[in-house]
């Protein structure tokens, strides 16, 4: 079977597997979110049998601490080192919960924002961070009711409507929803909602990268995404002419965009560099997601890594860097990643909040990996995908697929005593680590 054949076919496994995790059972749980005002929300959870508590996932800052305020007397919300829970004061189990939620003053580094403004009287939803989890860690079987404000209307994926009932993310995973008033745009490619304070040259930059980018990742990966990708692009630049800000999250067949500065508002050679760039790699996960983290310990560095290598292959093949600019990148990560690793290893970055290790790290281990198996990481991540399976995919299952097309389990020993391992010379590791990969490359011939 050819590959492009083989991968689609497997993606497609994948992404269906996921799709019905609760097949045709009765919802344990309904949440409803109403938007009150801009991205202010009232949520109303509503059990089908009494509980005695509501578990969610914790996030960063201690968000529902500051920013929910439960409505229903008698309840109180406790965080704990690693999840939030909602409870009644006297210990009573319930039914029927009320809460208002509103977004956070500031970006949660390295966090889905769980509600945030979207353009004049727009919201944009994470519903991971609303979706209780069981005491086991997967999520609740639960449905979503959506109500924008008035004159608003709803759309996720290829949803757009007055208002979602008993609404389920056909990817069966968390996603954005937007509440407000903007209508979506489709192309043959995505499904854009993209704030219209976005400056001109950003949306016409848009247009011509996204079907030029998609073109080039299916055939990289050999397969296009299944589900019409949503794009939510929101541009709240503010008075800031220094600032030049992108952020960006993806979640299966979904990506984000914030774009924050007013540097952003005439473009230059600089502005137009990060946005095709960092656009690109978020593209990227599109396609990586028919492969997800079989565990919650699978470092992040894997796939955000990959996602910046693969990204300058593409920058490369649509022209947009020559062999000097790719190069250019290789030196920057290897820079920052040394600089990164001073602190402490790879794998303990995140919990440092040394969230650029992820990035730059990752793209030398990937940079290192394709160098010594003579492929590209787009090749490498098409074996991943398989490998991958419907179990999802793990930090030793990288290192037994890098052994494997490498031919060298030294080499892949070598890269997991890198991303595990304090380093006293973080330079000298990285070099070595290449010189490893050249040394491999040139015994095959290459």
């Amino acid at each position: 079977m050819r590959w492009s054949l083989l991968i689609a076919l497997l993606a497609a496994l994948s992404l269906a597997a996921f799709a019905a995790p609760f097949g045709k059972a009765e919802p344990d749980l309904r949440i409803s979110v109403r938007q009150e005002n801009e991205a202010d929300l009232l949520v109303v959870y509503e059990w089908r049998k009494p509980r005695g508590e509501m578990i969610f996932e914790s996030v960063a800052g201690g968000y529902r601490e500051r920013r929910w305020e439960i409505a229903t007397p008698g309840f109180e919300l406790k965080r704990l080192e690693d999840e939030d829970r909602i409870v009644r004061a006297d210990g009573k189990k319930f039914t029927h919960v009320e809460l208002t939620a509103k977004p956070d003053l500031l970006r949660i580094e390295k966090e889905y924002q769980p509600t945030a403004r979207y353009g004049a009287g727009g919201a944009l939803i994470y519903t991971g961070h609303f979706w209780p989890v069981t005491g086991k860690g997967g999520r609740v079987n639960a449905t979503f009711d959506f109500t924008p404000a008035a004159g608003g209307h709803v759309v996720a994926f290829g949803a757009n409507e007055p208002e979602l009932t008993a609404w389920r993310s056909p990817m069966a995973h968390p996603a954005f929803v937007y509440l407000g008033a903007l209508d979506p745009v489709e192309t043959d490619h995505v499904m854009a909602l993209i704030d219209p304070d976005a400056p001109r040259w950003i949306v016409d930059e848009f247009n011509a990268l996204v079907p030029a980018s998609f073109e080039k990742l299916a055939a990289l990966f050999g397969f296009t995404p299944e589900t019409k990708p949503n794009l939510f692009l929101s541009a709240p630049l503010g008075s800031d002419e220094s600032r030049l800000s992108y952020a960006g999250d993806a979640l299966p067949a979904q990506f984000q965009i914030t774009l924050e500065g007013a540097a952003w508002k005439e473009k230059s050679d600089k502005a137009r560099g990060i946005f095709v760039n960092a656009t690109i790699h978020e593209a990227v996960h599109l396609w990586q997601a028919a492969a997800r983290p079989g565990a919650d310990d699978a470092p992040e560095w894997i796939h955000e890594g990959a996602a910046d290598a693969i990204a300058a292959e593409v920058m490369v093949a649509l022209g947009e860097w020559d062999s000097e600019a790719y190069a250019a990148s290789e030196r920057a990560a290897r820079t920052e990643c040394a600089a990164e690793l001073n602190a402490g290893s790879l794998n303990g970055a995140k919990a440092r909040g040394d969230f650029r290790a992820l990035y730059a790290c990752g793209h030398v281990i990937a940079l290192a990996v394709a160098r010594a198996d003579g492929e590209t990481t787009a090749d490498f991540w098409r074996d991943f995908i398989e490998r991958a399976g419907d179990d999802g995919y793990s930090e030793d299952m990288f290192y037994d697929l890098v052994a494997e097309r490498t031919g060298d389990r030294d080499f892949a020993d070598a890269v997991e005593d890198f991303a595990r391992t304090p380093l006293a010379e973080p330079s000298r590791a990285i070099d070595g680590l290449f010189a490893s990969a050249g040394s491999l490359a040139r015994g095959r011939g290459r």
